[in-house]
């Protein structure tokens, strides 16, 4: 059985009425990266094709299951894409995935991890597509050399978009 989302508890210990007493507030906080690739024609199958076996690539079904189960590692949540036939305004791939918050650095390597994901795609699928990839509401900026051609931000040869 799964354990229990953890929540965030925020406790107001003044207020500003001394007649108000404090108060808790108990919310599910989380962040989550959001991602979208316009062009003129929709993916073909063999774009499809290539999709899904680099999604698979990535995916985390494995450490999902055993944090579902056990509680250890992180909270992954499954790479999500939007239905093709939903999306609108020239979009051929969207979708968001929650990132794994349970652990410290966990938001940090979830991002990096679907980012990495992203570029795969952006690289073998959708090279010749207008991306957008936010962190929540901040952009990723993805960086290219003088030359035109596409330039790691980092010391990883993996990334390809910048921080926000």
């Amino acid at each position: 059985m799964p354990k229990p989302v953890e929540r965030t508890v925020l406790t107001c210990l003044q207020t500003i009425d001394p007649l108000i007493p404090p108060f808790q507030v108990t919310a599910a906080i989380s962040i989550s990266l959001y991602y979208d690739a316009k062009r003129d024609c929709r993916l073909n199958d063999a774009e499809n094709r290539r999709l899904d076996a680099i999604v698979a690539e990535f995916g985390k079904s494995a450490e999902i299951e055993r944090h579902e189960a056990s509680g250890k590692g992180l909270n992954w949540e499954s790479f999500t894409l939007y239905d093709a036939d939903g999306l609108r305004d020239g979009k051929v791939l969207a979708g968001a995935t929650k990132l794994p918050d349970n652990k410290a650095f966990a938001v940090h390597q979830g991002a990096r991890h679907w980012v990495d994901c992203l570029n795969r795609i952006r690289r073998e699928v959708l090279a010749d597509a207008v991306w957008s990839v936010q962190i929540d509401d901040k952009a990723l900026l993805w960086t290219t050399s003088a030359a035109g051609t596409t330039r790691p931000p980092t010391d990883s040869p993996r990334c390809g978009w910048a921080a926000c």
